[in-house]
């Protein structure tokens, strides 16, 4: 975030215009870099709805052979399945994030002739974080029951769901605005902590890549690339248990209507234990530095882009 909307001398629209469209932009970029890694995930994820069965044992894919599997069965636009929802989705929460971090920012932080402390940071990240959680519950239902589809190329007959859309209508159909919102407790559970995380360590980075002499506006592409990727990855590694739960809930069939976030927590961690609860984690770090680093370095630019030319 650059110092002006770091520390905007009034909350005026124009700080929050820029934090919202740079936001939008910095998502629909970072989505676009890392969706196959997200849909590899959501397979991992959910293998106990349909493992492999190799030689008449079931047996578990690694990431490989799931993307092997996927570009042999479905095509490679398999592994971007799913991406429309997510696409206007992810853009509509950073749209709110982004913005959200700033103005609660502003308030935890009174004093303007100094900089945040991390740690409002990162109090500032959990409550905007919150916040997006209620936006992307649904959006990533949508996309998690597109992933696991599994339809061989050019047989619509075989899927569910048609597209993003005819999702959102069954959905409603078979479980109303309840079952849309299903997961949120996970996310909540996944996007507070995580956002807490993921804004601090990344405003922690900025100040410690600073040259002396400098501001955080000055600093290299490079190092908001470190900054931004590196945030990210902690992102993921300090909420990830949660982030299967919340895709075990959402995916269709693979529990009960009335199974709740602890329920669910509790079934994985008796059956599968802790490797079950890091199923997908390989992917999730693969594509968590890329997108994380896109995500932020574009924000920036974009932020930095919009502040000189208004």
């Amino acid at each position: 975030m650059n110092e002006s909307s770091k520390q905007p001398s009034s909350g005026t629209l124009g700080a929050r215009a820029r934090d919202t469209i740079a936001g939008t932009v910095a998502g629909a970029a970072s989505l676009l870099s890392g969706h196959p890694f997200d849909t590899v995930k959501v397979r991992m994820q959910t293998q106990p709805i349909g493992l492999a069965v190799a030689g008449g044992h079931i047996v578990e894919m690694s990431m490989n052979q799931q993307v092997i599997s996927m570009l042999r069965r479905e095509g490679a636009l398999s592994l971007f399945k799913g991406v429309t929802s997510p696409m206007f989705g992810v853009m509509l929460e950073n749209a709110i994030l982004f913005p959200a971090y700033q103005q609660v920012k502003h308030v935890l932080h009174t004093d303007r002739s100094t900089q945040p402390t991390s740690f409002e940071c990162a109090m500032a990240g959990g409550a905007a974080g919150g916040v997006a959680a209620v936006v992307l519950t649904p959006v990533e239902l949508v996309k998690c029951r597109l992933q696991v589809q599994r339809g061989r190329v050019g047989d619509s007959s075989s899927v569910k769901y048609k597209g993003s859309l005819h999702c959102v209508l069954v959905t409603l159909r078979e479980g109303g605005i309840r079952g849309l919102f299903r997961g949120l407790t996970a996310t909540l559970a996944r996007d507070i902590p995580g956002s807490m995380v993921f804004f601090g360590a990344y405003e922690a980075l900025r100040k410690s890549l600073t040259p002396l002499g400098k501001t955080v506006d000055q600093l290299p592409l490079s190092s908001l690339i470190l900054a931004g990727g590196t945030s990210g990855c902690l992102f993921w590694s300090a909420c990830y248990p949660f982030d299967t739960v919340k895709s075990r809930m959402q995916i269709d069939g693979c529990c009960s209507p009335s199974s709740g976030f602890l329920e669910m927590l509790r079934t994985v961690w008796r059956t599968e234990g802790i490797r079950g609860l890091y199923k997908g984690y390989v992917p999730t770090m693969a594509r968590a530095f890329p997108s994380n680093a896109v995500l932020f370095c574009v924000y920036e630019m974009v932020s930095r882009w919009l502040e000189r030319t208004s």
